[in-house]
């Protein structure tokens, strides 16, 4: 029954009020013995509250907030010239041409993955101010995986901080930095969806003495939060 449900929300997307995922169509599709379905399942609210779990059970590098070439791209970043990681300047150039490169790709990524689509749809529908089939349930799982992610950017920010030689600024820290990047990047989306065009279209600025660079939209505004949050741990 869930392999079935997380299939047709793949082909589908997922309905702002979960109409389509009605038990007695998911059962015959899956051949099921109804009986068994309803022992398991009362009603579709329990069931879409084990749905959504399985939804990013199928894509367990969600809370990780990067796909796997995003992060190869970090790695590689992070692991440049020596010699310009070497000096304060260095660092700083290696920094934005890390988050340049990671960003744009990543936002492009991100939007194409089940677990992100279904996840922009419940937030919608949750915050909608309407009635919504195992509300309090979703919204505990959301808030569960948001944790999950924000835990494990907020130790990709540390990991970043230590290799471009970078600190927090006094009074936050890198779990409020993952909160800034992360609200961002979701009114970004939203915005995209709208106007793809508007968001994608690449900006040509020179943001250092690296000279102009092709930049995303919102790798501009994650490196402006970057700089904001923290400071150079060398004076």
């Amino acid at each position: 029954m869930l392999a079935v449900a997380v299939d047709r929300v793949k082909e589908e997307g997922l309905l702002l009020d979960y109409a389509n995922i009605e038990l007695e169509d998911l059962i015959r599709t899956a051949g099921v013995p109804r009986s068994t379905v309803f022992r398991i399942w009362p009603d579709r609210v329990a069931f879409v509250a084990d749905l959504v779990r399985a939804l990013f059970e199928a894509d367990p590098g969600f809370d990780k907030g990067f796909d796997g070439e995003t992060l190869r791209h970090l790695e590689d970043a992070v692991a440049g010239d020596p010699q310009v990681m070497s000096t304060p300047v260095g660092r700083q150039i290696a920094l934005r041409e890390a988050l340049r490169v990671t960003v744009s790709h990543n936002m492009t990524a991100v939007e194409h993955t089940v677990a992100f689509r279904a996840y922009r749809a419940m937030s919608a529908a949750l915050s909608s101010g309407d009635a919504v089939p195992g509300g309090e349930e979703v919204r505990a799982l959301l808030s569960e995986i948001e944790d999950r992610y924000l835990t494990h950017m907020a130790e990709t920010y540390r990991g970043l901080n230590a290799a471009f030689g970078l600190r927090m600024r006094d009074g936050v820290d890198e779990r409020d930095l993952a909160v800034a990047i992360m609200a961002m990047v979701d009114g970004m989306s939203d915005h995209r969806r709208i106007n793809p065009a508007m968001v994608d279209a690449p900006r040509v600025t020179a943001l250092g003495p690296e000279g102009p660079r092709d930049w995303h939209l919102a790798g501009i505004a994650v490196y402006g939060i970057y700089t904001a949050y923290t400071e150079a741990i060398e004076a």
